[in-house]
């Protein structure tokens, strides 16, 4: 990629103006060379926010180098008109112009919600459906409509705090993401309530709202068969001195997307401020005391000395973060939204954040355990993403103008923005942006090559792999709808057969099945006004073609 220049119109995003790709082209495009001058030996030092006022009084302040002042989905600009996309053939299956009849689609009319931010199938054939703030959707196996479910149907975004449930009037729902599970088991991920990430950490004597920093995170929801749910909440957070150098952690709250490894038993929640850890068995803990940390229900950290945490049904968090370098303070630190998430053969995570992109070695680099199962040191595997010594591990997809061990100022950053991740066949990972495109990333997390700089095509938001031909699926937040890419650089577009769905965000695409069973299921979110209101309500796409 060359030819950076400054394009004013996404100012605002992470509260900066970026450096955007200004040229466009759909030919795999070498990556910039620089001279990094990384080595083990060049180390930052250690940082902490300056966006973050001190922990409330009565809890340990958190250690050094861990918040983000940065975080948040990008601003959209102004609309762009659908483009019909181009057709072309390509080596990764037979590239078959669609065909509006392979399509189906579900609306409002078909009592879908509004807003439809996520799309899933549990092994049972029920389709969920991330509604947003109309909540929990679910189309039954030869269902015509939809039924959702809202906090009168037992979902919980919110945990309690010291055994209270925050007042109904405080409590907000809002859907973000789905996965499936096992039969009539789905994963939900829920949208923290404003400044959730920061709410625990004000100054001593502010008052600190636990319906505010207790809020999102996700749930287990079993569907009975009488049509209720039972639902099972993931409060993502660290009790008191189960991580070492804290007193209590509350950073995580909005679930951007979640992945379900059923191979090793785990869930993965990408969230606001790092990845988590979830098990999908997980069915409720009681509260976390010394006298519960037993074999059984414990975590055993290394470094320093050995720390134990209950077991609540997760672990947190990890993120690639990196330092800022324009003196605002000589602590500050950036992080950013997950958004990417993959698991590996090995079951290590490929996980790509606003800034940094990262191999999560839960698996490979575990002490006494590797294979299957739930991750066995997560504390180790963290430090080999986070620790200054190990900058190799830490990617920038699209280079800011300086690097590691330079730290990058406001003006010399162009920050990743990863929207989706997705790993191939081969090993090699695309990585798409909310604003730069696609980079292509070898095994080895090497970058060779970029696509869909141009304007409009850069915006993406949404990737997944075709299991029926190695295909890639493509889902864009504005102006170009939803594409398939065939090889490398060969695509078709789906938009002559979405029709004015093509002009609304692609926020999630998943697969269910295999081979010419497959299906295609895709999240046509909303199209809102310069108020927040919903003009044009989204969809959910399923398509069964080849």
């Amino acid at each position: 990629m060359s030819g950076l220049g400054q394009c004013k119109w996404w100012a605002g995003v992470l509260g900066l103006t970026l450096l955007l790709s200004c040229h466009g082209s759909e030919q795999l495009q070498s990556p910039p060379s620089t001279d990094d001058g990384i080595g083990e030996g060049n180390e930052p030092p250690p940082t902490e926010p300056p966006g973050d006022p001190p922990p409330g009084e009565g809890e340990e302040p958190p250690p050094v180098g861990e918040e983000d002042p940065d975080s948040g989905t990008p601003v959209d600009p102004p609309p762009v008109e659908p483009d019909a996309g181009t057709n072309g053939p390509g080596d990764g299956g037979e590239p078959i112009p669609p065909d509006s009849a392979n399509w189906r689609f579900l609306g409002t009319a078909e009592g879908g919600p509004r807003e439809v931010l996520g799309v899933t199938q549990d092994e049972g054939g029920n389709i969920w459906v991330a509604g947003g703030e109309d909540g929990l959707c679910l189309l039954r196996p030869g269902a015509t409509a939809l039924r959702c479910y809202t906090l009168a149907d037992g979902l919980k975004p919110w945990a309690p705090w010291k055994g209270k449930d925050p007042a109904p009037e405080a409590r907000y729902l809002k859907v973000l993401s789905v996965t499936g599970g096992p039969a009539g088991t789905v994963f939900v991920g829920y949208e923290g309530r404003p400044n959730c990430e920061s709410e625990f950490y004000k100054a001593p004597g502010v008052f600190e709202d636990p319906a505010i920093f207790k809020s999102g995170d996700a749930d287990r929801v079993e569907l009975q068969a009488d049509g209720t749910l039972r639902v099972v909440h993931y409060d993502l957070h660290s009790p008191a001195h189960s991580v070492p150098g804290y007193g209590h952690r509350e950073k995580l709250c909005s679930v951007n997307r979640i992945i379900w490894d059923k191979a090793r038993n785990s869930l993965w929640f990408a969230s606001n401020h790092g990845l988590a850890w979830g098990e999908p068995d997980y069915q409720g803990g009681e509260a976390c005391t010394n006298a519960e940390v037993i074999a059984a229900n414990a975590w055993v950290y290394t470094g320093g000395e050995n720390r134990q945490r209950c077991k609540f049904g997760v672990m947190e968090h990890i993120h690639p973060a990196i330092a800022m370098g324009d003196g605002t303070s000589e602590d500050s630190r950036l992080a950013g939204d997950v958004w990417g998430v993959a698991v590996r053969p090995d079951g290590d995570v490929w996980l790509a954040t606003h800034i940094r992109t990262t191999r999560f070695k839960i698996m490979t680099n575990a002490v006494g355990h590797v294979g299957t199962g739930a991750p066995w040191n997560f504390e180790m595997a963290r430090k080999q993403s986070e620790e200054k010594k190990h900058v190799a591990n830490r990617i920038d997809l699209w280079p800011d103008a300086v690097a590691e061990p330079q730290f990058p100022t406001h003006a010399q950053r162009k920050d990743d923005l990863v929207s989706d991740l997705v790993l191939m066949p081969d090993g090699t990972v695309w990585v798409s942006s909310f604003a730069w495109g696609l980079a292509k990333m070898s095994d080895a997390g090497l970058v060779t090559g970029y696509l869909l700089e141009g304007d409009g095509d850069r915006n993406i938001s949404s990737l997944e792999l075709d299991p029926r031909d190695g295909s890639l699926w493509i889902g864009h937040r504005w102006g170009k709808g939803l594409r398939r890419m065939h090889g490398e650089g060969e695509f078709v577009s789906h938009n002559p057969a979405l029709g004015g769905l093509s002009a609304l965000p692609v926020w999630d695409i998943q697969m269910v099945g295999s081979g010419d069973a497959r299906k295609v299921l895709v999240a046509f979110s909303a199209q809102r006004d310069a108020a927040g209101t919903i003009v044009r309500p989204g969809a959910i796409g399923i398509y069964s073609g080849k």
